[in-house]
């Protein structure tokens, strides 16, 4: 056995123990959910139970199987000896039946008992459009010009994968279901909130959160972690010691470059809706390099720029424009920077300094 299989195997059993001692005080109803999604989550998490559910039980446990699987609960079995009992162990012998009963229905019913087959939906904006959606949980989304979005949704997850561009999410709340966002590595779940997603490649991404509070992970994160979480509602230290994972709050922004979290920045409401601009069609430069303001511009209009030299890239240009009204720039950037710009080819442009 690898160290690595080795290492992931106590993991599983530290965790069975955990719910054993949960099930023994008593599960909150956002546990009964995390415990559901972890015994779906993977085979060894159910073999984990029955290795040692068969040394211990609790009489006091029953009523938090009873609901909690669709399964009838069989009789108990008989109680480990009493001097188990007088050393101050906790036995539970309706563990053995009752919880391995009901566990592989989870797995044998072809009902599927506690989930559904996923739904999945996708989406997608043309250039310089922006797309109004609303989902099946009353969450709302604003794709931006040219962007891409796959929707699955199930029992226990609501995710949306951006395939291409950027949107907006406005998240209904259901604490049982993480709403969570993912862009290549990076993956964002809405602690019932407001943010904005814009995905520049598979591993770079940027998030502003306007509302409420945003876990950052990464996209491979089980679904009980993220319900753990939240639950938790860990606080920006403890989370971002825990699984590489942290917590932004409202007006917070983060940009991840090659799977590289930058420093979180503190924005100005100015600075927020000069960012969420787009969603009103319209397009606000302070001080860009003219590089980055032509990649913006190619987002929202079916027209490319041939290379400019290094001394133009960093041009400052500021400024506001329609999102689709590339003339105005064009011309903009003639008055004010004397820029010429020649049409080359179709929807093709070469810019130089008259």
């Amino acid at each position: 056995m690898s160290k690595k299989t080795s290492n992931n195997s106590q993991a599983i059993q530290q965790q069975a123990n955990l719910w054993l001692t949960r099930l023994n005080r008593g599960l909150s109803k956002t546990e009964k959910q995390q415990l559901i999604a972890w015994i779906n989550q993977d085979k060894a998490h159910y073999s984990a139970l029955k290795k040692i559910s068969v040394l211990w039980g609790d009489i006091g446990t029953k009523h938090e199987l009873n609901g909690l699987f669709a399964a009838k609960v069989s009789k108990p079995s008989q109680y480990i000896s009493q001097g188990f009992l007088a050393a101050g162990i906790v036995a539970i012998a309706l563990l053995v039946s009752n919880l391995l009963h009901d566990i592989n229905y989870l797995w044998s019913s072809p009902q599927q008992a506690l989930t559904q087959a996923p739904s999945y939906q996708k989406y997608r904006s043309q250039f310089g459009e922006i797309k109004h959606l609303q989902l099946a949980d009353g969450s709302t989304v604003e794709l931006n010009s040219n962007t891409v979005i796959e929707v699955m949704y199930s029992t226990l997850q609501r995710k949306i994968t951006l395939i291409r561009g950027e949107a907006k999410f406005d998240v209904a709340k259901d604490p049982n279901r993480p709403f969570t966002v993912v862009t290549g590595h990076n993956a964002f779940t809405a602690l019932g909130t407001i943010f904005n997603v814009q995905r520049d490649d598979i591993s770079s991404a940027q998030l502003l959160v306007k509302e409420g509070h945003v876990l950052v992970a990464k996209a491979d994160t089980p679904v009980n972690a993220l319900l753990e979480a939240i639950s938790e509602n860990q606080s920006l230290s403890a989370s971002t010691a825990r699984s590489n994972r942290s917590i932004l709050s409202a007006g917070e922004k983060i940009v991840i470059s090659n799977n590289i979290s930058a420093a979180t920045q503190v924005l100005s409401e100015q600075e927020i809706q000069q960012e969420l601009a787009w969603q009103q069609g319209i397009l606000i430069f302070d001080g860009e390099p003219l590089q980055r303001v032509l990649r913006e511009v190619q987002r929202y209009n079916d027209v490319e720029f041939l290379p400019i030299d290094e001394k133009l890239a960093k041009l400052k240009v500021s400024g506001y424009f329609k999102t689709q009204d590339l003339q105005a720039l064009l011309q903009a950037l003639h008055y004010n920077f004397a820029i010429e710009s020649k049409q080359v080819a179709n929807n093709t442009y070469a810019l130089k300094q008259a």
